[in-house]
């Protein structure tokens, strides 16, 4: 199950509504990736729903635009580090270090997609679906689905008006379901540089992909 909640960072999506003629939801996509909120943190609670029991999971997250992230799952002791060039995914519990190099295909990933990693109307087919829960949503489809990273669709919704990041939701090629939920959002804030570079602690195995 840890495995499957560090591939859902690098998998999505989940089709819930019919599209509608709402453009409130590309419209906030547009203003949550100004370069104004060029930084974002929350706090999040991670749904990975099984098929007799769904698994919940809590943490931390900093962006700092393009392409730095940190995603720390506290109650699992799962880190995810990106410092803009090279991905680390630290397994506390196996004393495990994964380190990936941020390639385009990686950039197109869910996790990326709110560090700005990548033009998204480039790689997305983006539409807007009706209001629900009282947030605007958008659904991201991969253009090209021989190189979407994994997953079929993400849909985002931002909270009505405030135009702030409330939720993301996922379904990947193996139909894993999954959503995720923010709270205490902050953009535009100091975050140290510090926290999006990582070195891998004395005595853990490290795997270079």
């Amino acid at each position: 199950m840890k495995k499957l909640l560090l591939k859902i960072m690098f998998s999505g999506c989940i089709t819930l509504a019919s599209v509608s003629c709402y453009a409130n939801g590309i419209d906030a996509l547009d203003k949550f990736l100004q370069n104004q909120n060029s930084t974002v943190s929350a706090s999040f609670s991670q749904t990975v729903f099984g098929v007799k029991k769904n698994r919940v999971t809590s943490g931390v997250m900093e962006i700092s635009r393009p392409n730095k992230f940190r995603w720390e799952y506290v109650t699992d002791g799962q880190l995810i580090v990106s410092d803009g060039k090279t991905i680390y995914i630290y397994d506390k519990p196996l004393k495990q270090v994964t380190e990936k190099k941020l390639t385009q295909s990686l950039g197109k990933s869910p996790a990326l997609l709110l560090a700005g990693g990548t033009n998204i109307k480039h790689d997305y087919t983006v539409t807007n679906l009706a209001q629900s829960d009282g947030l605007e949503w958008v659904n991201l489809t991969p253009k090209n689905s021989s190189d979407n990273n994994g997953f079929k669709q993400v849909q985002i919704g931002f909270n009505s008006g405030a135009n702030s990041l409330a939720q993301m939701k996922f379904i990947d090629n193996f139909d894993n379901k999954s959503t995720i939920v923010f709270t205490n959002v902050k953009s535009g804030i100091n975050i140290p540089a510090s926290d999006f570079t990582f070195s891998p602690p004395a005595g853990v195995d490290v795997i270079k992909n």
